[in-house]
């Protein structure tokens, strides 16, 4: 969920509705004193009851794993679940053909082999053989060699190397998804043979079709639901992906040529009257059979974790891009507004049950354009996470001023346009984001209604710093004007490392985490989960039970294992 830096004009116009007036900044006095002096707008009753969807401190799983796993793959989102994740986070992009992905780059450079597969072109023989894999009932090849050049030479026109929206998702998992982890300098220590395909994809003898890698693929949003539902993807005896695709019926009558020329326009599943466009050079003619792309896992111990989808600058994807969402969310049964579930269980008999209530979405962006574009479609019905970022001068989606004013002004419009959690960056390393979670700030969060779900944990020390006295890194502890507003006073449980309760201001609601072994170890032991007497900061007088939740944390090595890497 890093950061896209993109000056946007549209966006900037939207920034600068929030922006703080230069006479509001010169009163500008003391952070602490103007954080509790200045009015933060209050979440409604409606929308807290949405927000309510979310279980207290929940443990998203950043990408799956970054660090010890190749990110937003089958192992990487398997991993998560196993280990006891609250969810499965992601970012989307789209393909060629529409299909949702989710894949945190806008280009999947730095995550496959696709330099060496393609090259920095179109993939001729791969485009030409694909479009040639589609046969009519008798066998003949469905699309003429002329059309079929013609589509080509425009794919050509319309490509942006590297990027996902210039793909097909058949091509797209002829890649290795893998076997990067196991040469980048970050992340090769944590390489295993496992990651890497044996078979990378190629075209078939006869031309007419491709022949998907057997590693790990680009995902799509259909697989992260499937693996939170305790599924693997299916597989050959090669352990090549079974996804057969056909053309889509209301094409299966047209040329290329007039599929590129068609309306293109998808409609919202449950309301024929909602309708967004989208641009020619999406060819979104190809039906993949997702419905049977899955089996039991063997491995799979019974966690439910819901997943946690990132929509990314509005410019990267189509215009119908969280539309496109809505209906796949309600195809596989995820949407609560088209399915809403009736049980309110986040955890059941030691293991995660997230993924079986209404919290089992949650939405993000840091994209104005893309939070406005999803309240149209989701209607605030959904629970969404605006997350923040700031930068020297600021960008187009960033907040103007981090001061109590610009931080109210951001909390206002997040409100305004369905946010229910402001996700702020926090400091320390590795990724040494600049802080917008310190006392003043997780304290107008709080004041606000809303949750907080800071991004991205790494190690032992970030969460005792947000998740304790605000202290430095070298465990000098240091109190704040806020401790009253957020200091909790958490009961030691048969698993904490402490007896009796202990008192402590907390900074965060929820947190996504690179390192969900330590997160969750952290968790447990501090009293913040397995514990049904905390506190509930939101419902003043009532008591929050996670007392359920997985009370051991599973080596990191043996699930790895265990899961056949």
């Amino acid at each position: 969920m890093i950061k896209n830096f993109i000056r946007l004009g549209v966006a900037g116009l939207l920034l600068a509705s929030l922006a703080t007036s230069c006479s509001d900044e010169q009163q500008f006095t003391n952070e602490n004193t103007d954080a509790r002096r200045i009015e933060v707008s209050q979440l409604t009753a409606d929308m807290a009851k949405v927000r309510d969807y979310v279980p207290l401190y929940a443990v998203a799983a950043h990408r799956g794993s970054i660090y010890w796993t190749p990110e937003e793959t089958e192992a990487s989102w398997r991993w998560a679940r196993e280990m006891g994740a609250d969810y499965l986070e992601s970012d989307m992009q789209a393909t060629k053909d529409g299909v949702v992905l989710a894949n945190h780059d806008e280009n999947v450079k730095r995550t496959t082999n696709i330099q060496s597969m393609f090259s920095d072109y179109v993939p001729t023989e791969v485009r030409k053989a694909f479009y040639r894999s589609f046969k009519n009932s008798d066998g003949t090849q469905h699309f003429s060699e002329a059309d079929i050049e013609a589509q080509y030479q425009r794919d050509v026109n319309d490509f942006r190397t590297y990027y996902t929206m210039s793909y097909y998702y058949a091509e797209l998992l002829m890649l290795d998804s893998g076997e990067w982890f196991n040469r980048a300098s970050d992340t090769q220590e944590q390489g295993r043979d496992a990651y890497a395909a044996t078979q990378l994809g190629h075209i078939n003898s006869t031309k007419d079709g491709l022949v998907y890698s057997n590693g790990l693929y680009v995902s799509a949003i259909q697989d992260q639901i499937a693996f939170a539902e305790g599924k693997k993807l299916k597989r050959d005896a090669n352990g090549v992906r079974i996804l057969p695709y056909k053309i889509k019926d209301k094409y299966k009558n047209m040329t290329l040529e007039q599929i590129y020329n068609s309306e293109k326009k998808t409609v919202k599943c449950d309301d024929p009257n909602v309708a967004y466009s989208y641009a020619a050079k999406y060819m979104d003619f190809v039906e993949y059979d997702f419905a049977n792309a899955y089996v039991a896992d063997e491995q799979d111990t019974g966690n439910r974790p819901g997943i946690y989808i990132e929509f990314k600058e509005s410019w990267l994807n189509p215009k119908d891009m969280e539309v496109r969402v809505y209906n796949v969310l309600a195809e596989c049964g995820w949407n609560i507004i088209t399915n809403p579930s009736s049980d309110t269980q986040f955890y059941k008999s030691g293991k995660v049950n997230v993924g079986n209530t209404n919290g089992k979405v949650i939405l993000q962006t840091f994209s104005f354009d893309a939070l406005h574009r999803a309240y149209d479609v989701f209607k605030g019905k959904v629970p969404m996470c605006f997350l923040l970022w700031i930068s020297d001068p600021p960008y187009a989606t960033d907040i103007a001023y981090d001061t109590p004013t610009g931080y109210a002004d951001f909390i206002r419009y997040g409100q305004d346009y369905g946010a229910h959690i402001i996700g702020p960056a926090i400091s320390g390393a590795p990724n040494n984001y600049p802080e917008m979670n310190q006392p003043w700030q997780a304290y107008m969060i709080r004041k606000s209604g809303m949750y907080n779900h800071p991004y991205s944990f790494d190690s032992y020390a970030q969460m005792s710093k947000y998740m304790g006295f605000y202290t430095d890194y070298y465990g000098q502890g240091n109190t704040t004007m806020f401790d009253d507003v957020l200091q909790v006073t958490v009961p030691a449980t048969a698993y904490t490392n402490f007896t009796g309760s202990k008192s402590v201001p907390v900074y965060m609601d929820g947190f996504f985490t690179n390192r969900s072994e330590i997160s969750l170890r952290y968790m447990i032991e501090n009293g913040f989960r397995c514990n049904a007497n905390l506190p509930n900061p939101f419902h003043p007088g009532q008591k929050y039970d996670n007392s359920q939740a997985p009370s051991v944390v599973p080596d990191v090595e043996a699930t790895l294992v265990r899961l056949g890497y």
